[in-house]
């Protein structure tokens, strides 16, 4: 289930973060900014305002009550929108990320208006490479440089799918 996040799901979010630090670590460049629950709150606050402001669209992955990944929106910008997901180690490969996605994807084109979606993943990310592909994406380019990786930089692979 997905849903929006409230501040009372920080602690669980932070336990599943720490759970998955390494394994995220390959992907996620976020994650030395992250070390307690009070970042946990402010990205949830920041969450809620783009949600309110119509910029994003973050959304926390629940399998029964326990918290286990995001799928979102992570910018919104007119007709277009950008996806990012990322979920747990111990939960991969059930087609959650798929499911999630598709779910995404068709509230955007049917609500939202929007008229295309994208998703950016490493190009070595193979897994993401594998959703995006499953969906119907399009690789359009490769971005050389496009994101900074602890200590060196990922080319990134641009997948675009249009109503």
């Amino acid at each position: 289930m997905a849903r929006k996040f409230t501040l009372s799901d920080a602690a669980s979010v932070f336990a599943v973060i720490e759970h998955n630090r390494t394994y995220l670590r390959q992907w996620m460049p976020w994650l030395d900014q992250t070390t307690s629950v009070a970042h946990i709150e402010q990205f949830i606050q920041k969450a809620q305002e783009g949600y309110a402001n119509g910029t994003n669209l973050i959304l926390g992955l629940w399998n029964d009550k326990q918290y286990i990944g995001v799928v979102s929106f992570n910018k919104i910008d007119g007709a277009s929108a950008e996806i990012g997901y990322w979920i747990s180690e111990d939960t991969q490969g059930q087609g959650i990320i798929r499911r999630a996605v598709k779910l995404l994807i068709e509230y955007g084109f049917q609500d939202l208006n929007l008229v295309t979606v994208n998703i950016q993943c490493a190009t070595n990310n193979l897994k993401s490479h594998a959703v995006a592909q499953r969906l119907g994406f399009t690789q359009v380019k490769t971005i050389p440089n496009n994101e900074w990786l602890y200590d060196h930089y990922v080319d990134h692979a641009l997948y675009v799918l249009s109503r």
